[in-house]
């Protein structure tokens, strides 16, 4: 049985101008195989949005790997700025905001795919609320496993990659599988609110492509406790990416109607 245990430390109460200090609570310590997905949407010409990546580098520091980040870059937001090197933007990008419903604004993300609204399906979260979804995901226990076998050649530049998996509790509807790639601390201009352009922002978990369709493949319809799935796919990664900085995420998620909630996801370096 999983569960989210938080510490805190009490000090000793010192009294200045008869005020106590404040309690100060340290981060959560996480005992559970529960993993969150977190699907940022984001854009270069976005000023507010490094305060959103911000936010998911705290939020990554206090949940580990529990926790997996992309970061997508889509719309006017995602155009590149006169000075930038890079266009991050790709039609595979475009069409996941289309499947999960574009931001009414930026920053925002989609944590888990899940409908926190009670039925509205707008998926799209601001940053205040993504701490308080990522912990009540983490407090269910996951209802699949999802496990990501990999073998890159440096030379062809050849990935393959196998995911494996088995349900744990028995789930009606269609099932589909999703293979991102992801690259890291890309140096690039970003334009940063009160700052202006900054030529040499790091950008991190940068959405590349995708393995599999943008919206997933289809997995299995339904599955009883102790079902197994295996599916192997191969790419040929850019000669633009640098490798030791590319990730590799796969999820699981679950089509009931207009649900798409993510089951379980897990992520893998493709250099070691």
């Amino acid at each position: 049985m999983k569960k989210i245990i938080f510490l805190f430390v009490f000090a000793i109460a010192f009294y200045s101008c008869r005020e106590n200090m404040p309690i100060v609570p340290e981060a959560p310590i996480i005992d559970t195989a529960r993993k969150v997905m977190v699907e940022e949407f984001t854009g270069v010409a976005c000023v507010g949005c490094p305060s959103g990546s911000a936010e998911l580098e705290l939020l990554l520091s206090q949940y580990g790997e529990n926790l997996v980040v992309v970061s997508i870059h889509t719309s006017d937001f995602g155009s590149p700025l006169p000075t930038s090197q890079y266009d991050f933007r790709t039609s595979e990008a475009e069409e996941i905001a289309d499947y999960l419903g574009r931001p009414a604004a930026y920053p925002s993300a989609v944590v888990n795919r899940k409908d926190f609204n009670g039925g509205a399906y707008f998926l799209q979260s601001d940053k205040t609320l993504w701490s308080g979804f990522i912990s009540q995901e983490l407090e269910e226990d996951p209802m699949l496993t999802v496990n990501i076998t990999k073998e890159f050649n440096a030379t062809t530049r050849e990935l393959e990659v196998r995911v494996t998996g088995s349900a744990e509790e028995e789930l009606v509807g269609d099932l589909r599988l999703t293979i991102m790639i992801t690259e890291n601390n890309i140096i690039d201009a970003q334009d940063v609110e009160n700052v202006g352009i900054v030529e040499d922002y790091k950008h991190k978990h940068v959405f590349r492509t995708t393995m599999t369709q943008p919206t997933g493949d289809p997995l299995v319809t339904n599955m009883a406790v102790g079902d197994t799935y295996d599916k192997t796919y191969t790419m040929t990664l850019s000669a633009d990416w640098k490798t030791v900085d590319c990730e590799i995420i796969a999820f699981v998620n679950l089509i009931d109607g207009q649900k798409k909630e993510i089951l379980q996801v897990e992520s893998a370096h493709v250099e070691e």
